[in-house]
């Protein structure tokens, strides 16, 4: 199973409004896309199906909102954020299919971003330990030995 590049694009807006850059990296320049892709094409691949089909109905959400000539990665953030609240609260405005509530969909992906961003780097996310870094967490480089 593969993206398509539409698919690709929404996830990325996607993970940048659930943990947006700030004073430290947000979600794409701690590399949470790529552990997220790991996943999906990887570990979760018998649920990737409905994820990526959810990434697609967010477009249908978003030209239902905005118009024929949107997608949600050319939304502002605040529509992002307005839309993605909805979504969150079961108000979405399209018909999701019943194997796909919008509410669980959303909830899934946040979960799926957070475990990247705030993961041990190799598994494919918190790139250069960005989120570790934010929070002053410094991981010990050698096991620690019981006295003898």
């Amino acid at each position: 199973m593969s993206l398509t590049p539409p698919q690709l694009t929404a996830l990325r807006s996607l993970l940048d409004r659930i943990i947006p850059a700030d004073d430290f990296p947000g979600a794409l320049t701690a590399g949470t896309d790529t552990y997220v892709l790991r996943h999906l094409l990887g570990d979760c691949t018998e649920e990737a199906h409905a994820l990526l089909l959810g990434l697609t109905q967010l477009d249908a959400e978003t030209v239902a909102c905005h118009g024929a000539h949107q997608t949600f990665a050319t939304l502002l953030p605040t529509q992002q954020d307005a839309l993605l609240a909805d979504l969150a609260a079961a108000r979405p405005m399209t018909p999701w299919p019943p194997q796909l509530p919008a509410a669980p969909w959303f909830h899934r992906l946040v979960e799926l971003a957070h475990e990247g961003f705030y993961a041990d780097p190799a598994n494919g996310g918190n790139r250069d330990a960005a989120s570790w870094g934010m929070l002053g967490y410094a991981p010990r480089t050698t096991p620690e030995r019981a006295a003898p």
